[in-house]
């Protein structure tokens, strides 16, 4: 069958410890009356897995669990002599913080076979899928945007997404690269990315939690070169947030500015030290986001 319609397939709501995933399911559930729920599963493949395993259609929609869904995608159909049916299908997010639209939190379309087949994080055999899916499992990035990806309803969970974030887009294919050659190896598109995590956000709760995690993400791996395996345990992550959080705002001030310092002298980083007025305004300059077909392609950046 190569077209379907949207509101004909499984929705599996994927939730861990994210503070706000009670109401987002429950958001979820008032669109799509039908979705199933994945909670407390450990590991981001094993989650997956068990999100495939309930999912009754061989193609099924996650949503995570800081995801506010758009029911306007439930309009779509889908033509799969467009894209390649055995692939990841990543759509893009408005990020809550920074006010990027990308495929980090979005909605992702699943194969069964292919999410039952891969093994990712937790259970990877290769290194380059060690930390994300998207080097090692076969994927279609969407240009369409369906969802808002929610990570600042609490200081920690802004932490964690900001932290994770700066730890893969400072690797190439999930590989550490030379500090010193830093600028020309990572990818363009997400260097832009990078430095966004690590500047923009002032102007919202808990946003300046998100670029701290950015910075310290990106210091620990591209210049102190640590366990990149951290990036999986959440666990490991919020210890590092809880050492940083028993300090004062003003602390939080100085530790963006200390690292901020020395990402900028170590790596050539573009990134800055904004306001919440400066934050406001490189969002409000950003170009509204139209969607195009369904199955459009996003556009890679030169």
């Amino acid at each position: 069958m190569d077209k379907i319609r949207v509101s004909d397939l499984d929705f599996v709501f994927i939730s861990f410890k994210e503070p706000n995933k009670e109401y987002n399911f429950a958001d979820l559930v008032s669109k799509v009356p039908w979705a199933k729920r994945v909670d407390g599963v450990v590991g981001f493949d094993n989650a997956h897995k068990a999100a495939a395993e309930l999912a009754e259609t061989d193609f099924f929609i996650s949503v995570d669990g800081d995801n506010i869904f758009d029911s306007k995608f439930l309009l779509e159909t889908l033509d799969f002599t467009k894209t390649n049916p055995k692939a990841v299908h990543r759509w893009r997010a408005t990020n809550s913080v920074n006010g990027l639209v990308y495929g980090n939190g979005g909605i992702v379309g699943w194969p069964k076979e292919t999410c039952l087949a891969m093994k990712t994080h937790e259970n990877a055999q290769e290194q380059e899928s060690e930390i994300d899916f998207c080097w090692g499992v076969p994927h279609e990035n969407m240009h369409n945007v369906y969802s808002q990806t929610v990570i600042n309803h609490s200081a920690n969970q802004a932490f964690i997404a900001g932290f994770r974030e700066g730890v893969k887009m400072s690797l190439d294919r999930g590989r550490i690269v030379d500090p010193q050659r830093f600028m020309e190896t990572i990818y363009g598109p997400n260097i832009k990315t990078l430095s966004t995590w690590m500047s923009v956000g002032a102007d919202v709760e808990h946003g300046e939690w998100a670029i701290l995690g950015a910075r310290i993400g990106c210091y620990q791996t591209a210049i102190e070169k640590q366990d990149l395996l951290r990036v999986r345990d959440l666990d490991a992550i919020q210890e590092i947030f809880q050492s940083i959080a028993r300090n004062n705002r003003s602390e939080l001030k100085n530790e963006i500015e200390t690292y901020g310092n020395s990402l900028r002298m170590r790596l050539g980083l573009p990134i800055a030290d904004l306001t919440a007025e400066q934050s406001s305004f490189v969002k409000f300059c950003q170009p509204v986001w139209k969607n195009k077909g369904v199955q459009e392609r996003e556009q890679k950046s030169i």
